[in-house]
């Protein structure tokens, strides 16, 4: 065999085998790695939406953090319509630091469909001075409780009062 043969035939099976590098190992690898780098942004998205979806979180968070002192307040407008006795008893106490004798009788209100929330009433009877019921009066009117004065009548030295309570 001569020599210009001899490196043709090198030149065959080295070319041959450089293909077959590049077909079987470096294409693959070539493949794998944009895949990878693929997942990777793919990761890099998802982990950014996360991290807003985190930010978001924190910021409502934050902000029920600052109103819920004025939710609670709002909460207690309400008066539980299964037991009222809190706001029975502040009206028992505002009577007597007024001065006045006072009665309190639940009573059935027309439902209202122009109605806010839902209610129950109740009938006050006062009995006492009318400076006294003016006290009384201006009291349960700046108090935290919700109350609707639906009926109000003063004979003498008696005030019937009847009052929607709105309700949780």
């Amino acid at each position: 065999m001569n020599p210009k043969r001899k490196i043709i035939i090198f030149s065959i099976i080295f070319g041959i085998v450089n293909l077959a590098l590049i077909c079987f190992l470096i294409f693959p690898l070539i493949k794998g790695i944009k895949k990878n780098s693929q997942d990777l942004v793919g990761a890099k998205k998802e982990l950014s939406l996360f991290q807003a979806k985190v930010g978001g979180i924190e910021q409502a968070t934050k902000s029920y953090e600052k109103v819920k002192s004025d939710l609670d307040k709002i909460d207690k407008l309400f008066v539980d319509p299964e037991v009222p006795i809190d706001l029975i008893k502040f009206w028992e106490k505002t009577a007597k630091e007024a001065g006045l004798t006072i009665e309190i009788s639940p009573v059935s209100l027309k439902k209202s469909e122009a109605d806010p929330w839902n209610s129950i009433g109740f009938s006050l009877i006062l009995n006492g001075s009318f400076p006294d019921f003016l006290k009384f009066l201006e009291k349960i009117e700046n108090s935290s409780y919700l109350i609707e004065v639906q009926g109000l009548t003063v004979k003498d030295v008696r005030l019937d009062l009847t009052a929607k309570v709105y309700t949780k």
